[in-house]
């Protein structure tokens, strides 16, 4: 048995750092090529409509240096590189440094010293803010008009069946052909944001028909259920992709028990048998352990005041509004002795107006950083200097955030809401998200009372366990393993109050008596 690996949404990846569900994807990737090795990559390529094989070496850079293997195999090759005696050279005229000593009078000269550039640099982080936001803007405005000029039953794509036809250079797809690296007895997972390549699920289901089992993952159903917060379009793509995941899988994966009984209560309610589904906990180890105690370097903007810290999305369900609230009340209260609080994460929608909210509010914004693009090396500086983190959040399948807070030790104050307390039910200090004086409160605590952040950070440093990657990677593996059992929920329909009792029937991977309403 192979396993095939599914990268396509990393194929693409364009960020200088990954972040929560491509972590994932990496992470789950080390962790079975170290335990089972046989473990192949393969990509979605939408306009043939089919899965490819690949290599490592079509990964871009910023995704090749997570994976261990080759990570490993460019260090080599850097070192060998290093190694070899160089070519003489003639030599260079000494006025480079001279030319270093004018660009730097340059710089101090037009743009002042650090104290002065702060402004400058904020300024500068803003407007990419907002100009990363027009662009997202006129995307979606511009797709909205092209669905609304396409007559009723008018094709924006040729049909399924001519993709890959001569205009892409490419020859017409037949069905056998569509899964042709893999054998019966295969596994292809999947666990990465396919949801936004279209086509994707019926490519799943060709190689599932194909004797192939197929283990994917949904992480929550925040866009089926909680339509508010997303666009329309992106609501009803994703809601699409969640039935096919629950109807053309063997095995779902998903990663918190909260997650699980809102699969399961969505499956009731579409009349669906609930498919095998595994919980597995999610790595919340940032990277290798270095083995020594160099202090992290300065990131690019580091706070001269005391500052907290909170890592996450930036959009309505992740609860910033608190944060902004919150902080108008701390400004008003402690003037100057207020903290500083920094939001690393990218801006998603409808965000755009409480950006300019604090942008625009002279009491807070000095106060309030909002950063994207960091590093982990980065982030690894704030979790170690910043008084505490906070995590907002309404609304959560697991919230990573949380665990890797606690993975360094570090003063947690946390939303109490939907998964996070999954995470640890007693060590972060938990709020109510709907409440801003309480967090108002925990803040000022960690300000006041250093004894008792003291307490308990070493209560998290003794008693918290951080999850490697491996030990997500092996529950996958027994996932896969594990023979496939399909809950039936017709038998239970409309479901009495009081019953508990749920009908189960064996299925071998091969077989594919999964039922759909």
């Amino acid at each position: 048995m192979k396993i095939w690996y599914d990268v396509s949404d990393l194929v693409a990846w364009k960020l200088p750092h990954l972040t929560g569900i491509q972590r994932t994807t990496v992470g789950i990737l080390n962790g079975l090529v170290e335990q089972y090795g046989a473990v192949g990559l393969v990509r979605y390529n939408a306009k043939a409509g089919r899965f490819f094989a690949m290599s490592e070496s079509e990964l871009p850079a910023t995704v090749r240096c997570h994976l261990r293997g080759f990570a490993a195999a460019e260090s080599s090759a850097s070192a060998a590189e290093a190694a070899a005696p160089a070519a003489p050279s003639a030599p260079k005229s000494g006025a480079r440094p001279t030319r270093r000593k004018l660009k730097l009078f340059k710089k101090g000269f037009f743009f002042g010293g650090a104290g002065e550039t702060e402004e400058l640099r904020n300024a500068f982080r803003q407007f990419k803010t907002a100009a990363r936001q027009l662009r997202k803007s006129v995307g979606h405005w511009a797709k909205r008009r092209l669905r609304r000029a396409v007559r009723p039953g008018q094709q924006l794509s040729p049909p399924s069946h001519m993709r890959g036809a001569v205009g892409h250079g490419m020859p017409a797809l037949e069905s056998k052909d569509v899964a042709a690296f893999a054998a019966p007895g295969d596994v292809l997972v999947s666990v990465g944001a396919t949801w936004v390549d279209p086509g994707h699920t019926e490519a799943v289901a060709s190689v599932r028909s194909l004797g192939v089992k197929v283990v994917r993952m949904i992480y929550d159903l925040i866009p089926t259920i909680k339509p508010q917060w997303l666009e329309p379009a992106h609501t009803k793509a994703i809601t699409a992709w969640v039935r096919s995941v629950l109807r053309e899988s063997d095995c779902v994966l998903t990663i918190s028990e909260f997650s699980r009984q809102e699969i399961e209560r969505y499956c009731a309610e579409c009349r669906f048998d609930v498919p095998p589904i595994t919980v597995v906990r999610l790595g919340d180890v940032m990277g290798e352990p270095s083995g020594d105690s160099t202090p992290s370097p300065l990131p690019r903007f580091a706070p001269t005041r005391p500052f907290f810290v909170c890592v996450s999305t930036l959009d309505v369900r992740k609860n910033h509004r608190l944060l902004y609230d919150a902080w108008t009340q701390l400004a008003a209260r402690r003037g100057d002795a207020c903290p500083d609080l920094v939001c690393i994460g990218t801006p998603h929608l409808y965000v755009a107006d409480l950006l300019r909210e604090i942008r625009q509010d002279r009491t807070v914004n000095r106060h309030i950083h909002v950063l994207h693009g960091i590093e982990d090396c980065e982030l690894e500086w704030y979790y170690k200097n910043c008084e505490s983190t906070i995590y907002p959040s309404k609304y959560e399948g697991w919230g990573l955030p949380v665990a890797e807070s606690l993975g360094h030790g570090r003063m947690c104050l946390a939303s109490n809401a939907t998964s996070i307390p999954e995470i640890s039910s007693d060590l972060p200090a938990f709020f109510d998200p709907y409440d801003v004086h309480g967090l108002v409160a925990l803040v000022e605590r960690v300000l006041d009372d250093p004894e008792w952040v003291h307490d308990r950070e070493e209560t998290i440093r003794q008693n918290f366990q951080p999850t490697g990657w491996h030990e997500t990677a092996a529950q996958v593996l027994a996932a896969i393993h594990a023979p496939t059992v399909v809950q039936s929920q017709r038998s239970a329909w409309p479901r009495l109050a009081g019953a508990d009792e749920t009908t189960q029937q064996t299925v071998f991977p091969s077989d594919r008596t999964l039922k759909a309403a």
